[in-house]
Order: structure tokens, then sequence, then C-alpha cells
């Protein structure tokens, strides 16, 4: 790495030039992103960065501060360190191949599969067995705590966790192509050639035809990692909305299982939209309701927000939340004559009658053109003459206009006394 590049590292926020890569792939997808393309590019990036992908996501979209740049760079090591340590253990142990097909056979006779592919997923199956002490499962569980020196350290993940560290270390020798994820109820394993993989214990199974079990393509780990959201930290520390949000659409454009997705993807909306409210950024909280396309989430950031806007006196904004609101007509008559009443205490008529008019209210506009009279009579000196009244011809006929228009008959009345001495 040049001294450029090494300047740019030091202040980007991410470790190295694969980081970047992946960071900027989710940056710019959104749930209205090509799916195909979006795939054939996740393909790509699994193949050579699934360990950096999970990891990536968990402290930029999972809410993991802790996973910060310095950690990030210490647990790459360490995933090296497992790969190398793997590769020791599978040259030191590696087992026939007839003797994994024979059991395979047993378990899935219909399996098909390759000698060298298998003797591999064997080798990892061996090493992380629970037997030998490397690995530990424990349920909910964060990626980093997963990449560890195992020379040093016992290996503790869940099984989204572990079954990306297959995935990984089996990207160093084939195509991850080879394998597929198997979904099963509130949890996760591999699969290839016709045989189940457990991660979690070390063994081979058959989950073909067991309720809930479901093959999907091994992109689909990425989603199961963005939406797995149940770690004991998340119940602790609080998630940033947006960010949440960021790995529901992800989850969206990237998984097969639209089901689960479409479903989380409308809680992330009703999440983001709900905290922008709480924070009075009905802006925002707008921008994300029209997002979502949820005209029941619309409509409720709509009311608010102009409900809001009217309180802050913001009332050319409530009326533009008001657009959005089921109870438009009624939000709308709300705001002028909340405007006309704001503009009246603050003496300013002329335009509370604008307001006023606006709803057609008249017996306001009325009272507007009395304040007015009242307005020009305090102009009027005292003690005046029939000689000195004259001098307020313009204030008196002032007075006569907004005498009229208020439909007083006794301002009329006083107004049309004093025009008869100018």
């Amino acid at each position: 790495m040049g001294i450029i590049s090494r300047l740019f590292y030091f202040f980007a926020p991410y470790t190295d030039a694969h980081e970047r890569s992946v960071g900027l792939f989710f940056k710019s997808l959104t749930e209205h992103s090509d799916a195909s393309r979006t795939r054939k590019r996740l393909g790509e990036l699994l193949q050579r960065d699934v360990a950096l992908i999970n990891l990536w996501t968990e402290y930029r979209y999972k809410g993991y501060k802790y996973l910060r740049k310095a950690e990030r760079r210490k647990l790459y090591a360490n995933l090296e360190i497992i790969a190398q340590d793997f590769e020791f253990f599978r040259s030191e142990n590696s087992r026939h191949f007839d003797s994994i097909v024979a059991h395979v056979e047993r378990l899935a006779p219909h399996a098909n599969v390759d000698a060298e592919r298998v003797v591999l997923i064997h080798a990892l199956m061996d090493y992380f067995s629970p037997v030998h002490g490397r690995y530990e499962y424990r349920e909910s569980s964060s990626f980093g705590r997963l990449l560890r020196d195992p020379g040093r350290e016992k290996l503790v993940g869940d099984c989204n966790q572990i079954v990306t560290l297959y995935l990984y270390l089996y990207s160093r020798y084939f195509s991850v192509n080879d394998l597929k994820v198997r979904l099963l109820p509130e949890h996760v394993a591999l699969h290839y050639g016709g045989i189940d993989i457990e991660a979690t214990n070390g063994t081979f199974a058959n989950y073909t035809g067991q309720e809930g079990a479901v093959l999907m393509p091994i992109e689909e780990i990425v989603s199961v990692n963005l939406l797995d959201t149940t770690d004991s930290y998340l119940a602790t520390h609080e998630v940033n909305p947006e960010d949440f949000l960021q790995a529901s659409r992800f989850a969206y454009i990237l998984s097969h299982e639209r089901s689960i997705v479409t479903h989380n993807l409308e809680a992330a909306y009703t999440m983001l939209v709900n905290s922008l409210m709480q924070r009075n950024n009905y802006t925002q909280a707008l921008k994300f309701a029209t997002y979502s396309r949820d005209m029941t989430l619309i409509g409720m950031v709509g009311h608010n927000g102009a409900v809001h806007a009217i309180q802050q006196h913001h009332f050319a904004a409530a009326r533009k939340f008001a657009q959005h609101a089921p109870k438009r007509t009624e939000l709308l008559r709300d705001s002028w004559h909340a405007e006309g009443a704001y503009l009246y205490d603050a003496h300013k008529y002329q335009a509370a009658i604008k307001a006023f008019e606006h709803v057609g209210d008249q017996s306001l506009v009325r009272r507007c053109y009395e304040a007015l009279f009242f307005d020009e009579q305090q102009k009027l000196g005292k003690d005046m003459t029939t000689e000195t009244i004259k001098q307020y011809a313009s204030t008196i006929k002032r007075m006569q206009h907004y005498a009229k228009k208020s439909g007083n008959k006794s301002l009329v009345d006083h107004a049309n006394s004093l025009s008869k001495h100018i």
C-alpha cells in the first residue's frame, strides 16, 4: 500500500480497499435496486469477503460500536490466523473420501458429492467440532466473538455466525456457489450436494422434509445475518433507526424469502418514522414514510406534522403536511383559523383577515375590521374641535371604511358623525 493509500485509509472509515468496496456496495443499495445485478455483485463479494461483509454490516448497521476500525483490523488478523490453523489441521487430519461418502449416503441416499469438496467440508466440521474445544455454540452472539486466535481463546458464535466462518474458509479453496443455505425455524445450516451440514456441532444431517426447512442460494446468509437482531447486545444498546432501516432494505433486495423481509422492512419504516416523529423531525419522517409507500404511515405523519406545525406557528408547513393527512380539509381549515388567531393576537389584522377569508369565516373577518377601526381611532387627538378634526380626515375615512366592513352599526354611526366635520 502506497503512502497516499495509507493516508486515505487512516482518515477513511474503512480498514482497506476490500472493506471500502463492501461499504460502497451496501451504501448504494435501496429496496428498489435491481435484484439480479445486485445479487451478481454480492456473489462476487461473498467469494472474496464473506467474513468481511458480516463484520462490516454488524459494525455499520447493527449497532456493534465496539467494532471500530482498530478492532476490525485485529479481527481480520485473527481470521487469517484461523485460516492458517485450519490449513495445518486439514493437512494433518483429512479422512479418506470413501468413509465420508459412506456416511453421507446413509443419511441422504440421493446425495451427489465431489471428493475434494466433501473432504474439505468434513475437515471443517472436524476442526470446529465441539469435542476439540476450539468452538463453542452460543445463541445470539456477535461475529467478533468468533474471530479469535484459536491458539489463545475459544471461538464463540451462533449458528449463522459459524456458518459464515465455514463459508469463508471454504471460499479459500472452492466457489461458495457449491453450497446452499438451509433455513429452519430459528436455525441456519449449510447444504452441499444433497446433504445438510450442521455447523454448530460439526455433523452431517438430512433436514429434507422437515417442517419449515427451506433451501436457499448461498447469498441468503447475508440477509440472515442482517435480520439477526436478537442479540443481547441489541437488547441493551440503541440501534440507530436509520441504520436499522438500511439493513432491512438490504435484506429486502438480497433475500429470496420475501414474506419475512417484507414484514421486516415495513417494521423498519414504522420504527424509523416513529423515532423521527418523537424527535419532532416531521420533514424527515414524511420523506421516509413516502419511501415506504404505506398510506397509513404517510397519513399519520401528515396529520401529526400538521398539528405540530400549527402549535409551532409554522402555518405554511402545517398546510404542506395536511396535504398528506386523511382529514386534509379539516386540518387546512384549522391551520388558517390558527394563523388568523395568531396574527390577530399580534395586531396584524390585515394579514389575519386574509387568513380568515381562506376559510370564509366572515364573523372573524368582521372582528378584524373592528380591531382596525379601533386602531385608527387611537390616532385621533384628544379634545378635538371642528377645526382640528380636519387634520385627521384620512384617519376618519379609514374608520368609516373599517366600520362599514365590520358591519357594526354603532361604529358606522360614530365614523359618520365624525366625517360630517371634515
